[in-house]
């Protein structure tokens, strides 16, 4: 049995034969639109060398009138003077550019006809020259040996017996001259309309034929090839897009249908496993999109943060170079005195934000320990209040207290200080000049109770919002806090089993209850 013809060497032959008919018919486009450049050239340069020549030759009849003009003035005023006029001289001139022009039109000629043409275009201008010439001799000598008639008479001489006729064969061939530089332009214009026309013609016959050609092709194209191509590009795109049961066409013509097998059965490999990826996919995805959107909050958070406590530490450092410029300026010992005092309660206020950023770190990397002991809880509310007192005084703030005695917790003392005095400070800085700060335990029922409570604004919105890291509340932006010692408190007294609530006071400002077990 005779083995039959791949469908692919037919295509190949057919799109070879195609493609050679469309490189054919451009390349004859291509021919045809430089012949019709080159002849449109040509016949624009004709028609402009007969333009240039027309106006040189205008020129050389204006110059010619003046000096007929002038050679009469001169006369009439008296002048024998023999020297060249400069109406004679720009004559000249005149007539050596018009035969320079026609020389190098020679020089340029194309063929044989267009130089002759010009050649007979020079034996005119050396005619020109040549009448010029003899009337200015003439003239000349008219002008010497007439210097003793009368003006009129030698006005009339230069005209009857100098110029005698021959201004009149000078103003002929001028006329011969542009006479034919009218009909040459004439010509040159019939030529290119002509050749526009043919090649409008050729134009519209190759274009047709070109249109003929790429209309078979691609007619060939579309049964041939691209048929075949796009039933398979809209199985694959199917099969993609989440189709799972798409399958190519298996009735494609030749090597296609091949192709179409191999594509089923990777279709059929892939597709146990593609609804499995897809969901791991979507799980992974949303995913990374819960992580990206708290990442985000995150970073925001940090960044307000770093800003609000650049701008709360710039404050007391403020305060102290300040405070520092008028200690060394005070005279005596009481200003000197206030002044170190306030020193050191700027610095103090310092050492506890810092403190405050060293438990945060710790406390997010795991490295922060409390070590628990039995406490008693007077001494440490009391002490924290010591330390804070300089920095309320400072603000003009009063800062009271009222501590129950023996009042013994379990917990850590250095951080239960710590975060009482973050709240002291809080306190003391919602607290306007003037106000009241209050600190006061005691025992409610077996339990130890701690407040801060302050003669503030208090505050709005959500209270729990006021322990976020790295939140703060719009009144304490306003005041230049991070918010990031409630936050520490917070974690404190959750260490130590203990809850923390906050709340506005009826009589105005804000009150913060601790309470520990006993």
């Amino acid at each position: 049995m005779t083995a039959q013809p791949r469908p692919s060497a037919s295509i190949i032959w057919r799109l070879t034969v195609g493609f050679g008919v469309v490189l054919i018919l451009v390349a004859m486009a291509a021919g045809l639109a430089l012949w019709g450049m080159q002849s449109s050239m040509r016949d624009l340069r004709r028609a402009e060398q007969s333009f240039r020549q027309l106006e040189t030759t205008r020129s050389i009849e204006a110059a010619f009138n003046r000096y007929l003009l002038y050679e009469i003035d001169r006369r009439l005023g008296g002048s024998g003077d023999p020297e060249e006029s400069a109406e004679a001289g720009e004559l000249r001139g005149a007539l050596l550019r018009y035969r320079q022009q026609i020389g190098a039109e020679i020089a340029a000629g194309t063929n044989e006809a267009e130089r002759q043409r010009e050649r007979a275009e020079m034996v005119r201008a050396n005619a020109l020259s040549d009448l010029f010439e003899t009337i200015e001799t003439e003239a000349m000598l008219d002008r010497t040996l007439g210097r003793e008639f009368d003006a009129a008479v030698s006005a009339r001489n230069f005209l009857g017996q100098v110029a005698a006729g021959r201004d009149d064969a000078f103003r002929a061939v001028l006329f011969e001259v542009l006479q034919d530089e009218r009909q040459e332009a004439e010509v040159a214009f019939a030529d290119l309309d002509t050749t526009r026309a043919r090649l409008t013609k050729a134009g519209l016959a190759l274009g047709s034929l070109l249109l003929i050609a790429i209309a078979a092709f691609a007619w060939f194209l579309r049964r041939g090839l691209m048929r075949p191509i796009r039933g398979l590009s809209v199985a694959a795109q199917a099969f993609g897009g989440g189709q799972l049961v798409t399958r190519a066409p298996e009735t494609l013509p030749g090597e296609f249908a091949g192709l179409a097998g191999r594509f089923n059965e990777m279709a059929d490999r892939i597709a146990t496993e593609q609804s499995r990826l897809q969901e791991q996919v979507a799980e992974r995805t949303q995913a990374l999109e819960d992580a990206n959107r708290e990442l985000t909050r995150i970073d925001a958070a940090r960044r307000q943060f770093f800003a609000n406590i650049s701008h709360e530490l710039r404050t007391p450092v403020t305060v102290l170079l300040g405070e520092a410029q008028i200690a060394a300026r005070a005279k005596g010992e009481e200003p000197l005195r206030e002044a170190i005092g306030r020193i050191a309660a700027s610095a103090g206020f310092m050492r506890r934000r810092l403190d405050d950023l060293m438990r945060l770190a710790r406390s997010e990397d795991g490295q922060l320990t409390l070590q628990m002991a039995p406490l008693d809880l007077s001494e440490t509310a009391r002490s924290a209040a010591d330390i804070a007192r300089s920095y309320a005084a400072a603000n003009e703030i009063a800062l009271e207290t009222n501590l129950a005695e023996d009042m013994r917790v379990e917990g850590d003392a250095e951080a239960l200080r710590q975060a009482l005095l973050a709240l002291i400070d809080n306190a003391v800085k919602f607290t306007p000049p003037g106000g009241t700060v209050s600190v006061t335990l005691t025992d409610d029922a077996g339990q130890a109770v701690l407040k801060v409570a302050d003669t503030g604004p208090g505050f709005d919105g959500d209270p729990e919002h006021l322990f976020d890291r790295y939140a703060q509340e719009s009144a304490g932006r306003a005041a230049g806090g991070t918010g990031l010692g409630l936050a520490i408190a917070k974690w404190i007294i959750d260490q130590h089993q203990g809850v923390i609530t906050v709340a506005n006071r009826a009589e105005g400002g804000a009150e913060f209850r601790m309470e520990f077990r006993r």
